[in-house]
């Protein structure tokens, strides 16, 4: 699903929770390294490969749009400052064993100018309509109330707590005039270079394909390449934790976290909430999962074969063996005559366990364990929307191919039950067939038929009927 992941993908947001989180737990022995049993005194490998070319990364405080003027005569950074950053770009550059092609260019900002910076940056091409579509589909799959002010929110969410970021059309690091440079603003500044040195590298925009057009039809691909880079940006940021900073640092980090407040991100739908977070939970994982098997080496690889799922993001053993499974839907326009696409895409493991474990809805939500396991075994899907522009009536159909027969009853057994909860108890379930019928007219069907499962959606029973009629028409008879 492209919604929030479409803006993720071009600025690849860092939030204080995650990074510091990440570093706290790291300084208390919590997290992977210590538990993984690897070495801490060398984490490089060599021979270093060498760079080619740049990631806008941010931290994200709530604000309102304002007019700043421009920035005006260059405010350079005090020397103090500039030894220190040049002294964690050596470590960093010795820890991840990746080498600049070009040296970094700083550039200071008041708090305001940067926080306008990051709006106009980041959200002028996020139109009024883009927006609705977002809300339209999210409130479909029940992960949001259906006049649900997301623009704001995301506004807001991606300002919270900035402490800067790298521009990669400019090659430009944007920090905050007069701001501290203590142990959390170290910490951060070494996982924002690990990014600089991993575009100089591997060439998000060019090789890697990391930008909008790409990203709008191949959201399961951009959601799994940032999951690789926040990876390994984080892992980097890990070793120089524990190689590189001062114990001074450390006591920073934690002191900061233990009075840190994000009251914007705590406000945000949880489903957001796991998502704006997966990138650095889970990709670390997966990048981690790397590392043990052949240091940085493996990783520099993946970059070079990249993850092309979240599927394979959870599961590091399906990387690079189960690539997704092409699903075509019918063409749907003869049976929705009066209907006009309205949005397209793909969901992905990831997205079903959401829907599943984080409806908008709670007392629609499954256990986690369910809900992991239902999504497990996604082999790939395709989504649509079509929306009546006359009577505003929406239809949904989605439809996922499974590994397995196993697989597609397992989520469809788990599927009944959040059925059940969301929607009540259904007018017919057989092993095949699960249908619901609202009071307000709304239908929602699911189909199972070998290894493949079939949601249907509607507000106009009718269309649900056409299109279950096309849909039986064009499965594989028995």
């Amino acid at each position: 699903m492209h919604s929030n992941r479409r803006i993720l993908s071009t600025l690849f947001v860092i939030t204080l929770i995650a990074c510091l989180g990440i570093s706290v737990l790291t300084l208390v022995g919590v997290v992977v390294l210590r538990n993984a049993g690897l070495s801490f005194t060398q984490a490089t490998d060599s021979p270093f490969p060498t760079a080619t070319r740049a990631i806008s990364t941010l931290r994200p405080p709530s604000l309102s749009p304002t007019q700043t003027s421009e920035p005006t005569a260059q405010a350079s950074l005090p020397p103090e400052i500039a030894a220190q950053m040049d002294r964690i770009e050596q470590q960093v550059i010795h820890i991840r064993g990746l080498q600049p092609s070009s040296p970094l260019h700083r550039e200071l900002l008041t708090t305001a100018q940067l926080r306008q910076k990051v709006i106009d940056d980041f959200l002028k091409d996020y139109t009024p309509q883009e927006v609705t579509k977002d809300v339209t589909t999210l409130f479909l799959f029940g992960l949001l109330p259906r006049n649900y002010d997301l623009y704001t929110l995301l506004r807001d969410l991606y300002t919270e707590q900035i402490a800067g970021f790298y521009d990669d059309e400019t090659k430009t690091m944007y920090i905050i005039q007069d701001e501290a440079f203590l142990g959390p603003q170290r910490s951060t500044y070494a996982h924002e270079y690990t990014h600089a040195l991993q575009d100089q590298t591997f060439d998000f925009r060019g090789r890697l394909g990391i930008k909008d057009e790409t990203c709008e039809l191949q959201s399961e691909y951009c959601a799994a390449v940032q999951s690789l880079i926040e990876g390994d940006a984080s892992l980097t940021e890990q070793f120089w934790l524990l190689n590189a900073a001062s114990p001074e640092d450390r006591q920073q980090i934690q002191e900061f976290y233990q009075s840190y407040q994000s009251p914007i991100f705590d406000s945000a739908p949880e489903f957001l909430q796991q998502d704006f977070l997966f990138p650095y939970r889970q990709g670390l994982d997966f990048v981690l999962n790397l590392y043990q098997k052949g240091r940085w080496a493996s990783i520099n690889a993946a970059f070079e074969r990249p993850p092309l799922s979240t599927e394979q993001i959870l599961h590091p053993e399906k990387y690079p063996g189960d690539a997704p499974l092409e699903v075509n839907l019918p063409e749907l326009s003869a049976a929705l005559p009066e209907y006009m696409l309205f949005d397209e895409g793909e969901v992905g493991e990831w997205y079903i366990y959401l829907i599943l474990a984080y409806a908008d809805l709670r007392t629609a939500r499954l256990p986690d364990e369910v809900a992991s396991k239902a999504a497990t075994g996604w082999g790939g899907d395709t989504y649509q929307v079509w929306r009546n522009a006359q009577s505003g009536d929406l239809f949904l159909l989605l439809t996922i191919r499974w590994d397995t027969e196993k697989d597609a009853e397992e989520f469809y057994n788990a599927f009944q039950q959040y059925g059940e909860k969301r929607w009540g108890t259904p007018v017919l379930a057989t092993t095949s067939e699960t249908r619901w019928g609202m009071p307000s007219g709304d239908q929602s069907l699911l189909i199972r038929d070998q290894a493949q499962t079939v949601w249907i959606f509607g507000n106009e029973a009718e269309a649900v009927r056409r299109v279950q009629a096309l849909i039986r028409s064009v499965l594989p008879q028995p």
